[in-house]
């Protein structure tokens, strides 16, 4: 303990001693050096917050232990921090040092886990979406002979009636759900072609499809888009990686049609390991929820109190379904997802290549439960506010 204070004390001399020569240089050199805010602002931005809580956490016990809950296992120590101030890599992490130079690699300024569900890991941190222009029109499923008609049989069994409940958005379509990666599958239903695991009609609009149903049913009223973005970017000559540009056209024009539209769901397929993205609830299989914000949107912090609320919800009433919320915003991803069409937005990973079609089903049957129980609160909440008096 000694050996560590010492060690510190000198640090801070030779810092305090660096800092009185240069102010002399500066000062015998005529020199003005004007520190603003901004500047303050922009170099703060650099170093993470729980490095400084770290850091303060040697003199404050209780700082500390809330940094070791949320699971950071970073340096502490103060050279450390002095480190990372100075080279904004973070000791531990070696995406910090490797996340610059390698296409690909997700640093911990691109994305972060705001509730991190059972079984999430770094490894869910990757560049979604790679740049591709391979036309996969022509692809065709490759369901074996022996199992096609037990997975048509399987598809075909009525969905199970959903549980009566006191909802309903009088009529109004409320939610709008879309595709901006539309031919999206899974290797149960089509051939890769190269990083693509992709279909023209076997894909996750199905989900999407099945998802507006369910809300329906559970009188909430929603749409869902038809629109195949993949073939209109073929039609414009247009990167795959305008696939949000393009989807945003879809979203704006479903609202100029009707400005009741409040919550717009953007379901995707995960590239996570079935392992990762698999979960069975009473005897039954799921493909496991991804919630994704992009923080380049000004009010994503709405959009991530209710994907929050969401994830919560879930677990509650289907445990281990949620992957757990998402943050991501750096330079090397999207970082926007169209969120900020509204504070209801939300982009969706449904499982991943290797679940089915039919888990992905199942899993959009929850989804509907699950928001229309938060719907029904929401509205019950909404109801009370209105009901207490002014205050003056």
């Amino acid at each position: 303990m000694a050996t560590l204070v010492q060690r510190q004390f000198a640090v801070l001399s030779f810092i305090t001693a660096f800092l009185f020569v240069m102010t002399g240089v500066f000062s015998l050199g005529g020199n003005r050096l004007a520190i603003t805010s901004s500047a303050i602002q922009q170099a703060a931005s650099h170093i993470s917050s729980l490095a400084i809580l770290n850091w303060m956490g040697q003199e404050i016990p209780a700082l500390s232990a809330t940094v070791q809950a949320s699971g950071d296992a970073r340096s502490n120590s103060v050279t450390g921090f002095l480190f990372q101030l100075a080279t904004n890599i973070q000791p531990g992490d070696l995406r910090s040092l490797l996340g610059r130079e390698l296409p690909g690699m997700v640093t911990t300024e691109d994305a972060r886990f705001v509730v991190q569900g059972k079984g999430a890991s770094l490894a869910d941190f990757y560049v979604e979406y790679p740049t591709r222009v391979a036309d996969t029109s022509q692809l065709v499923p490759v369901v074996e002979p022996a199992t096609q008609e037990a997975a048509k049989q399987e598809e075909e069994k009525p969905a199970p009636a959903p549980v009566a409940k006191p909802v309903s958005t009088g009529g109004k379509k409320i939610v709008f759900v879309y595709n901006s990666h539309n031919r999206e599958s899974w290797f149960s239903e089509t051939k890769p072609v190269g990083t693509a695991v992709d279909h023209p009609t076997r894909n996750i609009s199905l989900v999407s499809q099945r998802l507006s149903e369910e809300l329906n049913e559970r009188g909430i009223g929603s749409e869902v888009s038809k629109d195949d973005i993949y073939q209109q970017l073929l039609n414009k000559k247009m990167d795959y990686a305008l696939s949000y540009a393009q989807s945003l056209q879809v979203v704006k024009a479903a609202v100029e049609k009707n400005r009741e539209l409040h919550y717009f769901f953007d379901l995707h397929r995960d590239t996570a390991p079935r392992e990762t993205t698999t979960v069975t609830i009473k005897g039954k299989t799921y493909a496991r929820v991804m919630f994704v914000i992009g923080k380049r949107n000004k009010s994503y912090e709405k959009n991530e109190a209710f994907a929050t609320d969401l994830h919560n919800l879930m677990e509650k009433m289907y445990p281990e379904l949620s992957r757990g919320v998402m943050e991501k915003g750096g330079k090397t991803d999207h970082g926007e997802y169209n969120q900020s069409i509204s504070s209801g937005s939300m982009l969706m990973e449904i499982g991943g290549t290797g679940n089915t079609l039919q888990e992905s089903l199942n899993t959009a049957e929850a989804l509907a439960d699950v928001f229309a129980a938060y719907y029904l609160q929401a509205e019950k909440v909404s109801k009370t506010e209105s009901q207490e008096p002014a205050k003056r």
